[in-house]
């Protein structure tokens, strides 16, 4: 059976110094609601990103939320990217620097959730044709740009389902568009509608890949949205519309969809 997969990439950073009741409203408030209710789901599978200050926190305060993490990750229901250990914009600092902070965010990662992450997270979302070499240099398999890089390079709106391959002086990573469309109705609009979208898609392009990129705060720390997200029960009611959906739907850790399709 043709059936869509959904890569849902969330990216979580607090920054060295921050106050710890700053910190800690994001953990009560975004954190650690979206892994109770994902907990709750068994066939949702999810890509997440953590900033290296903001692990360091978590494992000084919370480590049992790591330990829960590393649970989801060991059951193949979640992944854990890397990318720069500080979340520096990467084509701002020098190629030694870039490599030193994905190096040190990919072993950190790896001696706490048992696996060197594949993919890395781009802070802000910048994209440069020169990224390639370095990412790939560091030992990173894809990353997600937004869709409008893709675009701007001439690429057709209904050809963004799926990822591409692009190299620099030889030095080959993958790319997945991050799609607009769904970072504008997740979590902000009624969950049929974001179904109708995915179903639109599905019906479009059979055996194909759609994925947002976004921030995981926005999952009850800005502004309304813990109301909107826990209370009122949206996450709630998208993660049981996945599951009910999965004749035609599943969530797919990117780096899944990577091992089972080629580029296209």
């Amino acid at each position: 059976m043709n059936r869509l997969s959904l890569a849902l990439i969330l990216h979580a950073h607090q920054p060295v110094g921050n106050f710890d009741e700053v910190i800690e409203r994001a953990y009560q408030r975004a954190y650690l609601p979206f892994l109770d209710c994902l907990e709750r789901h068994p066939a949702v599978c999810v890509s997440l990103h953590y900033s290296g200050p903001l692990l360091e926190w978590t494992e000084q305060h919370h480590p049992e939320y790591l330990a829960r993490l590393r649970k989801l990750r060991e059951a193949a229901r979640v992944e854990l990217l890397g990318g720069g250990f500080y979340e520096p914009i990467l084509i701002s600092i020098p190629e030694r620097d870039r490599l030193a902070q994905i190096t040190r965010l990919r072993d950190y990662v790896k001696s706490r959730f048992g696996e060197s992450p594949r993919g890395a997270w781009l802070a802000e979302r910048v994209w440069e044709p020169d990224l390639p070499q370095s990412l790939a240099k560091a030992g990173v398999e894809y990353t997600l740009a937004d869709d409008t890089h893709f675009l701007s390079a001439g690429i057709e709106p209904e050809e963004l389902y799926g990822y591409y391959s692009t190299e620099s002086d030889g030095h080959l990573v993958n790319v997945i568009p991050g799609l607009k469309s769904l970072r504008y109705l997740i979590p902000w609009r009624p969950v049929p509608e974001v179904m109708a979208l995915l179903a639109r898609v599905s019906q479009a392009h059979p055996n194909s890949l759609i994925a947002m990129g976004d921030d995981l705060e926005k999952f009850g720390d800005w502004p309304q949205t813990y109301r909107s997200v826990y209370e009122e029960h949206w996450l709630e009611n998208f993660f049981t519309s996945l599951e009910s959906n999965r004749a035609w739907l599943r969530t797919s850790r990117a780096c899944d969809y990577l091992d089972s399709h080629g580029p296209l």
